[in-house]
């Protein structure tokens, strides 16, 4: 009887394949953006790249991490992340109109696409080669609710920053 993938649980690879061609669209669209189009495109990839990012170390990366094959390849991956963060952390402090905003929003693409390419292309054959169907399908349902924390978590932070922005700027007038 041939496998089955289940109906109501995407496949692991899938979802995070779904996810980076998401992203990837993000990104193209935020190259080309200006002014405040580029401040809200920016503020759309990182709720789509942070919680993703997150979910992925507490779920694929962590389960990986440990099997020979693969160790290597996730802490380069995970390097990838912690590089990736420190540029959004730069853009978040930036505004689209510093000199410097389209050469980082570039790099940032740039690097994402790589660790795209490499983890598609490498690192979803290594998972493939180690975890059970039954176990990919856990991976993922534990997955989502990591991202979805992750972004509930952002979202309400911004929340608040944007709560504490109006207070002071009623405060001022």
């Amino acid at each position: 009887m041939p496998r089955t993938k289940s109906k109501t649980q995407p496949e692991i690879y899938a979802i995070l394949k779904r996810e980076h061609e998401e992203v990837s669209e993000l990104l193209h669209q935020l190259k080309e953006a200006r002014g405040n189009a580029a401040q809200k495109l920016f503020a759309e990839v990182q709720l789509k790249l942070v919680p993703h990012s997150r979910g992925e170390e507490s779920t694929v990366y962590s389960r990986l991490l440990h099997e020979k094959s693969a160790s290597e390849k996730i802490r380069v991956s995970l390097e990838e992340h912690r590089q990736v963060d420190v540029l959004l952390e730069e853009l978040a402090d930036m505004s689209p109109r510093d000199e410097e905003w389209s050469a980082k929003v570039h790099v940032l693409a740039d690097m994402v696409g790589h660790h795209v390419d490499e983890e598609e292309g490498e690192l979803f054959p290594m998972a493939r080669a180690v975890l059970s169907d039954r176990e990919a399908a856990q991976i993922a349902a534990e997955y989502e609710q990591a991202r979805d924390e992750a972004m509930q978590a952002m979202t309400g932070e911004l929340e608040e920053a944007e709560e504490v922005e109006g207070e002071e700027e009623r405060g001022a007038a």
